[in-house]
């Protein structure tokens, strides 16, 4: 019998083994449960020897206590962006300029990555390049020294980045020592980690029947999930593929191909679809084949990376400032299909606005079936012509969001009824208002049960209360069930144990959690309280200026609109709203609720850090679009309005700077047609000295 050192040495090669067939060679040799056998096996050996425990084991993926916050970290090489390319002509364009770089810096083409077999127009000098699946996923910087994974750092602003490493260390694709032979000292691998979409439909199936809030897409998700502070909750299921390197030493690698095929043989997954191509028609030919294979994989891609194959050209060709020029990505047009309009539903928010949203026959686009789009108002359905029966066009903005690109008016039924707005609120049946100035109808009615419901919804929400364990489910179970009337029924909860336990779902411990949550949530400042309450006009940014010019509720309540309407940025429609608010009945009478209940309805009294004279941001009105690699919207908001910004979410004439991060759409088209200023990422960071 082998001795419980030889049985644990037996345990983690096996075990290492079968994660390396499963993620890396997609050839699994036993199943889950077998696998969790082995696994718990090893877990009781090395509990009963903790002295035999070493960091790389399988049973120390989830090791670690939950972490206040994440370090932010240099890397030790730039994550840089990588340029994208829309087009046919645009590919080309690039392809031609990188060859012709080349051939002006080498009287060798062979030395240089290029052909010259033949003089044939696909083959004479053709570059030799790498085509890669372009995953939608999290960038990553793996780091193994010795073989042993030290530290993961997350890509932040290219240079420096969050450390996530106790994060990283359960994502069971990603191996926590390298085996194999010639492992350089220091090796730093790029990818991206990803959640494929079965993965993501279970987590957002579980969180919906929590009451939680859903993931918008897989890419979300897996962001959210790798900012968890207790590695405990970060989501199964998340893969890796490697593409890209940091710091190798010592580093005698000739080609990236080569370097992605040695990874996969000390353990690390690439992905399995990466192909050397010869020349610009092998290159599109990958292209064009890979937008039909891609809808087959089970998660998320969005177009193709090109990189030139050889490690000498790529540096001969070098970088720009924030991109390198040896590579592309082409970025495959939003997916569109066609489907039946069954009805227009119209829905009551927290305003008393009534927006319509189409129900559709279910279609497949972009990896996920779509039954659902916005149609944002009534205006929007006039434009359409929207008739119920209609074939429409949909697609996803930023495969995202779907929504109705336009009409098939040849396919429509005979019959077919024009979508008129309701005349009375889908809610309590109260006749809707239209103000002049306005496209959308509202309720009237400030007993309206669906309004509400909305602006519980809206209150406890992750940017206004955060109130963790309230979700949007829970909060309709408790307003149906007569336990929500008003936002101070919240802080009484812990009187109705009881009444809650009943409600479906509802246990002992998720009831200790929700309540746990409420409490907290009292210390979260007037600043979050005014925008939870659904002031109109009144959003994140003007209950941050209102909260930190007056200091307090009691101050706030007692100035005049005109006063409320001096502070920056502040117009008298807006000012008029929260002085009506704040002396309504229904005003008063909350403010005093939350009071008693001993919620916060302070904010420190601040003032920009600097002066107009200091800051490009001063004064000026911002909109921020996008997906940014170093800030958050809601942190960069926050951080452009302490330098003396007003930060807007829309794009007007007023508009002084659009800040576009990646995937920006219809705003950056807006903010182009009317001549506004542009900033990239890299600009913004600039303008910041960060």
């Amino acid at each position: 019998m082998p001795s419980a050192a030889d049985r644990i040495a037996q345990l983690r090669a096996e075990l290492q083994l079968h994660n390396r067939l499963y993620f890396v060679e997609a050839t699994p040799q036993i199943t889950d449960a077998q696998y969790d056998r082995l696994l718990k096996e090893l877990e009781s050996l090395e509990d009963q020897h903790p002295d035999l425990v070493t960091p790389d084991s399988p049973t120390q993926r989830v090791g670690g206590q939950p972490i206040d916050g994440f370090e932010t970290l240099p890397h030790t090489l730039p994550m840089l962006s990588i340029d994208n390319t829309y087009s046919q002509g645009e590919l080309r364009a690039w392809y031609d300029r990188t060859a012709k770089a080349l051939r002006n810096t080498s009287d060798k083409p062979h030395a240089s990555g290029l052909f010259s077999e033949t003089d044939t127009d696909t083959q004479a000098d053709a570059l030799t390049l790498v085509a890669e699946p372009k995953v939608d996923g999290v960038a990553l910087s793996l780091r193994y020294e010795q073989g042993l994974l030290v530290r993961a750092l997350s890509r932040g602003d290219g240079r420096s980045g969050d450390d996530i490493t106790h994060n990283i260390r359960t994502v069971q694709a990603i191996p926590l020592r390298l085996l194999g032979e010639r492992i350089p000292r220091v090796l730093e691998v790029r990818g991206e980690v990803f959640m494929p979409d079965a993965v993501f439909t279970r987590i957002n199936a579980q969180r919906g029947a929590d009451g939680l809030e859903l993931f918008a897409n897989p890419r979300n998700s897996t962001a959210g999930t790798l900012k968890q502070k207790d590695p405990k909750k970060v989501a199964t299921g998340l893969r890796f593929f490697a593409h890209g390197r940091g710091a190798v030493e010592p580093d005698d690698f000739v080609s990236h191909m080569a370097f992605l095929d040695t990874l996969r043989g000390w353990g690390l997954p690439t992905n399995p679809h990466t192909k050397q191509v010869a020349g610009f028609d092998e290159a599109w030919q990958f292209v064009e084949t890979f937008e039909v294979t891609r809808r087959e994989l089970g998660y998320a891609t969005d177009g193709v990376v090109l990189k030139v194959d050889r490690l000498d050209d790529q540096a001969t060709l070098g970088i720009r400032s924030k991109s390198p020029r040896w590579c592309i990505a082409y970025k495959y047009a939003a997916e569109q299909a066609v489907t039946r309009l069954i009805e227009v539903q119209w829905t009551v928010g927290k305003t008393g606005r009534v927006t319509p949203r189409a129900v559709m026959e279910p279609v497949l686009l972009a990896g996920t079936t779509v039954q659902h789009a916005s149609l944002h108002n009534a205006d929007e359905i006039d434009r359409l012509g929207l008739h119920t029966g209609d074939s429409v066009v949909i697609e996803k903005a930023g495969e995202i969001i779907p929504h109705i690109i336009r009409v098939v008016e040849t396919s429509r039924p005979t019959h077919a009824a024009a979508v008129t707005p309701p005349t009375h609120c889908p809610g309590c049946g109260q006749p809707l208002v239209r103000q002049e100035d306005e496209v959308d109808w509202r309720c009237p009615n400030p007993e309206c049960l669906a309004q509400l419901r909305e602006r519980l919804i809206w209150f406890v929400g992750r940017d206004q209360m955060d109130i963790e364990g309230l979700g949007e489910k829970l909060v309709v179970q408790l307003v149906e069930a007569g336990l929500l009337t008003n936002f101070g029924d919240i802080f009484t909860l812990h009187t109705q144990r009881d009444a809650l336990l009943i409600l479906e779902r509802m246990a002992q411990k998720k009831l200790d959690n929700l309540l746990a949550g409420i409490e907290a949530s009292k210390t979260r400042g007037l600043a979050r309280v005014l925008a939870g309450l659904g002031i109109r006009h009144v959003g994140a940014s003007t209950s941050r200026a209102l909260a930190r010019h007056f200091g307090d509720i009691d101050a706030l309540t007692a100035a005049t609109a005109e006063h409320i309407a001096a502070v920056e940025d502040i117009g008298l429609i807006t000012a008029d709203a929260v002085h009506t608010f704040l002396h309504s009945d229904a005003g008063c009478h909350v403010i005093a609720e939350l009071r008693n209940a001993g919620v916060d309805l302070t904010e420190p009294r601040t003032a920009p850090r600097v002066d107009a004279g200091g800051s490009p941001f001063h004064g000026k009105t911002i909109v921020i679009t996008g997906t940014l690699q170093a800030f958050g919207r809601k942190e960069l908001a926050e951080k452009l309005e302490e330098l003396g910004a007003k930060v807007s979410g829309s794009v007007s004439k007023k508009t002084d700077i659009l800040i576009a991060g990646e995937e920006a759409g219809s705003k950056l088209d807006k903010a182009i047609s009317l001549g506004i200023t542009v900033w990239d990422e890299a600009a913004l960071l600039a303008a910041l000295g960060d």
